[in-house]
């Protein structure tokens, strides 16, 4: 993980070139501090100082906790993993998927502590209003009797979608023209032949052969195309 000091903030880059896999197991990386008490991350990619050109990582908040009033020049997507996770729009609770457009402010805080899968700086400025998805209370699809999905957001630029595995299900081999990103949710998900627990985060190049299948089960995340890039 390069990184030098710019005034007196670590400059970080970690896992941006787009044309080699990244593959991390849950559990592999380690949450960290950030600025604020009560506030850790876990980062998985990421570009820039505290004021990302480019992040996904996961956040954890302590009860009681908050973070300092902030801009998105960028945008900023999350789904929240845990708790309750509040700003001046609203209490999200566990499930709930979240796009503040560009150029949106807010100044997040929990009373019960929460955790969030959050992307920042990676929305197009021709996304102008919030979007709000309660994953909990929205009809997932059926593909097939192994196989649900729930689409979260879909454009030009990216197919975002929350991906239900049963017990047993194996996919054909797929191959994408666009960078595919995977996080697990839950359960284990066999991806390319290795095992993923929850909290494992992917990304493939473009044109890279992908099989999934799971023995017990899986919930994941899958992105694909990069969105907005800004790096």
């Amino acid at each position: 993980m390069p990184s030098t000091k710019l005034a007196s903030q670590t400059y970080i880059e970690m896992n941006v070139d787009f044309s080699t896999p990244v593959l991390i197991k849950g559990g592999d990386n380690t949450y960290g501090p950030t600025p604020m008490a009560g506030v850790e991350r876990m980062m998985f990619e990421r570009r820039g100082d505290e004021i990302a050109r480019r992040a996904t990582s996961c956040v954890r908040y302590a009860p009681g906790s908050s973070f300092k009033p902030h801009s998105h020049p960028g945008g900023e997507e999350y789904i929240v993993l845990q708790g309750t996770f509040s700003d001046e729009n609203g209490d999200f609770s566990q499930g709930m998927y979240v796009r503040n457009p560009v150029g949106s402010t807010h100044a997040p805080l929990t009373k019960e502590g929460c955790e969030i899968f959050v992307k920042l700086s990676q929305l197009p400025s021709t996304e102008p209003d919030y979007f709000y998805l309660n994953t909990k209370e929205t009809e997932w699809t059926s593909v097939n009797e192994h196989h649900k999905t729930l689409p979260l957001w879909n454009s030009d630029l990216e197919e975002t979608a929350l991906h239900q595995f049963k017990a047993g299900f194996e996919s054909a081999e797929e191959i994408f023209n666009k960078v595919v990103e995977i996080f697990v949710l839950s359960g284990r998900a066999n991806i390319n032949g290795s095992g993923y627990e929850k909290y494992s985060w992917m990304r493939f190049p473009p044109a890279t052969p992908i099989t999934i299948t799971t023995e017990s089960g899986t919930v994941v995340y899958r992105k694909i195309g990069l969105g907005e890039v800004r790096l």
